[in-house]
C-alpha cells in the first residue's frame, strides 16, 4: 500500500529519466499557515537553480481569490474591507480561474520539442490548501489530460501552530477564525493507500522544534542560512524523485465514464458525511454554551431551531450533491465544475449554520437571532 514519502525518510530511488513526463504538476496541501507558499517558492527556485527544469511557475489560489474578490467588490461599489467575508460565488469563480491558469500552463508547451532534455522540462506548482480530496482529484484530472506528472506535497503541521502563524499574517491575508476552524475540521489528509490518484505524495512534518519546513512568519529573510538551503534542496529532491510518468489515461470511454461517476458519487457522499459530523459537533458545542448560561426555555428553543436548521442544511446538500438533473454531466470536464459548485454550496450553508449556532450559544446563551 503506497504511503506518503516523508522528509525524514531516506530518499527513494529516482525515476529513470526516460519515464519522467516533460511537465510536472506539484500540488501543495495543508492548513492555512502551514508554510505551503514558502516551501513552494523555495522548491521552484531550487528546481531552476539545480538545472533540473527550465522553468517553474506558481499559481497561488489565494492570490487569485483576492483578485476576484476585490474585482467583485469594486463592481459592486463596495470598499476593500467588504471583500473579506466569505463569498461563495467569488470563491467558486476564483477556483475556476486558478484551475484554468494551471491548465494553460500545463498545456503551454504542447508543441515543444518532445525530447527529455532539461530544456523541455517544466514545473507547475498549484499553491492551495486543497483540503478536500475532491479538490486534489480535480488537479489530478488536469495533469492526466495534459499528460503531465502529478505529485502532491502535503505540508503537515499541528493545528495550533498553523492557527498561530495564520494570526500573525498581514490583515488582508488572515483566514478568518471561523473559516480556519471549518477547514481544520473538514481537512481530508492525502491517503495514497485509499485513493490511488494520490500516489505519489511527498509529506513534510513540522512542529515548533522542527526547522526543516518553516513559514514566512518564522523566517528572517535577511538571515537565510545553509540549513535553509539544504532543506530546500532536500525537499526538491523528494519531489524530483517522485516526478514520474503521466497518470494513466482510462482505456475506453466506458472506463472513463465509470471513473467519473464513481469519483463524483464518492465525493458527494464524502461531503455529506463530513458535513454531518462537523455540524453535529457545532450543534453540541452551541448547546453546551446555552445550557451553561441560559434558562431552560432558552435551551429548548435553541435545540428545536438548531436541529431543524441542521436537518434542512443536510437535506439541501444531499439534494445538491445529486448533480445536474440528478445525473452525470455530458462533457468531460464538467464534473470538475460540479465539484466546485458543491463545495462552495456546502461552505456557504455551513457558514450560515455556524453563525446561527454562535447566535444561540454566544455569551452563554443570552444572545439569539
Amino acid at each position: 500500500t503506497p504511503a506518503p514519502r516523508h522528509m525524514g525518510d531516506s530518499p527513494p530511488l529516482p525515476s529513470p529519466p526516460d519515464e519522467r513526463a516533460r511537465v510536472c504538476l506539484l500540488c501543495t496541501c495543508g492548513l492555512p499557515g502551514a508554510g505551503k507558499s514558502t516551501l513552494a517558492r523555495r522548491i521552484a527556485a531550487r528546481a531552476v537553480a539545480a538545472g533540473d527544469v527550465a522553468r517553474a511557475d506558481i499559481v497561488s489560489f489565494d492570490d487569485v481569490e483576492r483578485e476576484v474578490r476585490l474585482e467583485t467588490a469594486r463592481a459592486r461599489g463596495e470598499t476593500r474591507d467588504a471583500a473579506r467575508g466569505f463569498d461563495a460565488q467569488a470563491w467558486r469563480d476564483s477556483r475556476k480561474l486558478a484551475l484554468a491558469r494551471v491548465d494553460a500552463l500545463l498545456a503551454s508547451d504542447d508543441d515543444a520539442d518532445a525530447s527529455d532534455g532539461v530544456d523541455a522540462r517544466r514545473l507547475v506548482i498549484a499553491d492551495d490548501n486543497f483540503y478536500y480530496a475532491s479538490m486534489r482529484y480535480q488537479a489530478h484530472q488536469l495533469a492526466r489530460r495534459a499528460r503531465a506528472a502529478h505529485v502532491q506535497l502535503y505540508v503537515n503541521v499541528p493545528v495550533e501552530l498553523a492557527r498561530a502563524r495564520n494570526e500573525r499574517r498581514a490583515a488582508d491575508e488572515i483566514v478568518p477564525s471561523v473559516a480556519f476552524d471549518r477547514m481544520a475540521n473538514a481537512f481530508e489528509p492525502p491517503d495514497p493507500g485509499k485513493r490511488t490518484f494520490e500516489d505519489p505524495t511527498v509529506r513534510t512534518d513540522d512542529d515548533a522544534s522542527n526547522t526543516r519546513v518553516r513559514s514566512d512568519d518564522d523566517v528572517n529573510h535577511d538571515d537565510v542560512n545553509d540549513d535553509d538551503v539544504n532543506d530546500d534542496a532536500y525537499a526538491w529532491g523528494l519531489v524530483w524523485d517522485a516526478w514520474g510518468a503521466p497518470p494513466r489515461l482510462p482505456i475506453t470511454e466506458e472506463e472513463r465514464e465509470a471513473l467519473t461517476t464513481a469519483g463524483r458519487d464518492a465525493n458527494a457522499a464524502s461531503a455529506v458525511h463530513a458535513l454531518d459530523l462537523r455540524s453535529r459537533r457545532a450543534l453540541g458545542d452551541a448547546m453546551r454554551r446555552v445550557s451553561s448560561g441560559g434558562p431552560g426555555g432558552r435551551r429548548a428553543d435553541a435545540s428545536v431551531a438548531l436541529n431543524a436548521a441542521r436537518k434542512e442544511m443536510l437535506d439541501a446538500v444531499r439534494e445538491r450533491s445529486k448533480g445536474k438533473n440528478g445525473s452525470g454531466w455530458s462533457e468531460e470536464g464538467a464534473d470538475e465544475f460540479e465539484a466546485l459548485d458543491l463545495a462552495s454550496f456546502v461552505m456557504a450553508r455551513e457558514e450560515a449554520f455556524a453563525e446561527l449556532c454562535e447566535a444561540f450559544g454566544g455569551d452563554g446563551g443570552a444572545g439569539g437571532p
